[in-house]
């Protein structure tokens, strides 16, 4: 019974911890947008600016990140490609035919 106790006990630790991650989350720019409207807002604290959906702006956001991300792993894989593409030095076939008839 405790057991079944315990599992509803982090249950609900878990739901709780996301959803107060998610309504912060969700809230933030709302309540940043309706301070700085009415004057409140505190100026000697770095506040982190949003776009239109709420997706933030300074400092580098995810977004941003990873766009970048993906554009280095294509530079690399045209350089990688480049790389194969470049010719080799065949061996001489004749020493290792040579060998074979032996």
């Amino acid at each position: 019974m405790s057991r079944f106790n315990m599992l509803n006990l982090s249950a609900v630790g878990v739901a709780i911890v996301a959803g107060i991650y998610g309504g912060t989350k969700f809230f933030e720019p709302i309540v940043i947008e309706q301070l700085s409207k009415d004057g409140n807002l505190r100026k000697d604290i770095e506040i982190p600016k949003y776009d239109n959906e709420g997706n933030p702006i300074e400092p580098k956001s995810v977004l941003n990140l990873r766009k970048e991300f993906e554009n280095i792993q294509k530079e690399q894989s045209l350089q990688r490609g480049l790389q194969e593409q470049q010719p080799t030095i065949e061996k001489d076939s004749s020493i290792f035919d040579s060998s074979i008839d032996k």
